[in-house]
């Protein structure tokens, strides 16, 4: 158990660290690639590296597990330095040909992700461990409000730095700002004095034989299936919203940074709000409901082209913001169920492969080919739809099959889906019609 000091130290290092993943590795660096010329194909390739860095890092599973809180501090420090390694990139991008600056910011991309999945491996044990299941709710609902007012303030700063049509000095400054905050990450996470985890016995790292052993278990094998499919949908579109608001819609650079940032709004005001829904109906009940917003969000940003432009900023505004909310309740009903089903045993390997195979795997195959198919097909028209209207429909009908493993999952101490689901219809049906009785 952490202290209320020990917990704000640990908060604060969660937040500053978040900022350089929600706003750099995001809108930011998305617009910097696309400035360089940089397209799809290429955009798809390099959101896949921290898959394929994955795959090759399960060595570390077995080192996390020994010390867990020591790794997720050390790689807290790697993170930030390898961040600032990106500030000469943008100064170089206006002397040295492009394809070496792709070049320079693959190599430096690979590389932060090694720290970064060393982060991730001990981060589940470490929150696991420190923060009760009855509290994780209201703690992870609360660290994601406070994300989302400090992801919005620094997007809205760094809008203003890139302007409609930003140089790269813009964007040199624009990461500096991030640079600035990101300094607390580590130090916050080194002054938290998080109390060491008691130590497994060695956790036996077979590759294959202790993944198959996780799938044996039917929880496991159910939840699984949907992590890895809500992975490879979420990878189709997910890392090409960007070039659709830049090249399919015409935005402007400040435009389509505020559309992140209205994004991270809608999560972060949503998200406590999904904590308690979790807390009271449990996860697999919230992981329904937000797929099903999913496909009322991507009808409507798939048919966002139809309206005239001041029409259609308005309206991305808002489909912006819901896409916000939507993603708030996938998330927090995916991590809590992961927690839910930890083992007792081997936490560390049932986390890191999990990871790997369930969120990382599948979009070494998704991103890129998604990727080479909106390049490839880049004038596509059939009717009212272009190659991008077109995956996004594709993607709502994927969510049905999601809703389907929903399904498949047993209850973990939770009432029937559609049990709730009537339940709390016909409790708002009742205060409908007592609001139609007597009106205020």
């Amino acid at each position: 158990m952490l202290s209320s000091r020990q917990k704000v130290f640990l908060m604060s290092g969660l937040v500053a660290g978040t900022i350089f993943f929600t706003v750099s590795l995001g809108p930011v660096f998305t617009l910097f690639l696309l400035k360089i010329g940089v397209r799809e194909k290429i955009i798809g390739f390099l959101s896949i590296l921290p898959s394929v860095v994955g795959i090759f890092s399960l060595w570390m599973i077995r080192i996390v597990a020994k010390n867990p809180v020591a790794n997720f501090i050390n790689a807290a420090w790697k993170l930030f330095v390898i961040e600032c390694c990106f500030l000469p990139v943008f100064i170089l991008a206006g002397i040295l040909p492009s394809s070496m600056i792709i070049a320079i910011f693959s190599l430096l991309l690979f590389v932060f992700y090694f720290p970064s999945q060393q982060y991730v491996y001990a981060w589940f044990p470490v929150i696991e461990s420190v923060i009760p299941s009855y509290e994780r709710g209201r703690f992870l609902g609360t660290l994601r409000i406070i994300l989302t007012f400090a992801g919005y303030s620094v997007l809205f700063v760094c809008s203003k730095i890139l302007g409609p049509n930003p140089d790269y000095l813009r964007f040199f400054f624009a990461h500096l700002t991030i640079m600035m905050i990101s300094i607390c990450f580590p130090v916050f996470l080194s002054r938290s004095g998080i109390p060491e985890i008691k130590k497994e016995a060695p956790e036996k790292i077979g590759f294959l034989d202790e993944f198959i052993k996780i799938l044996n278990n039917k929880d496991h094998a159910a939840y699984f299936r949907f992590l890895a499919m809500w992975t490879f949908i979420t990878g189709i579109t997910g890392p090409f919203l960007m070039p659709f608001y830049k090249t399919e819609l015409g935005l402007s650079t400040s435009f389509c940074v505020t559309l992140a940032s209205v994004n991270t709004l809608g999560y972060g005001l949503s998200v406590f709000g999904w904590g308690r829904v979790v807390d009271r109906h449990g996860s697999r009940y919230v992981l329904f409901v937000s797929c099903c917003f999913a496909i009322l969000y991507l009808l409507l940003l798939s048919h966002i082209h139809l309206f005239p432009e001041p029409l259609m900023k308005k309206l991305l505004l808002f489909i912006s913001f819901f896409g916000g909310v939507v993603f708030a309740g996938q998330l927090m009903g995916d991590t809590t169920r992961r927690m839910a089903l930890c083992p007792e045993q081997n936490k560390s390997s049932y986390f890191a492969y999990m990871l790997v195979f369930g969120a990382q795997l599948p979009l070494i195959v998704a991103s890129p080919l998604s990727g080479f198919i909106l390049e490839r097909y880049r004038n596509f028209q059939s009717g009212l739809y272009g190659i991008y209207q077109t995956i996004m429909i594709l993607t709502m009908f994927l969510h049905l099959l999601l809703l389907y493993q929903i399904f498949q999952m047993r209850p973990l101490k939770e009432k029937p889906i559609v049990e709730i689901l009537k339940y709390d219809i016909t409790e708002s049906l009742m205060k409908l019609r007592d609001v139609i009785a007597s009106p205020p």
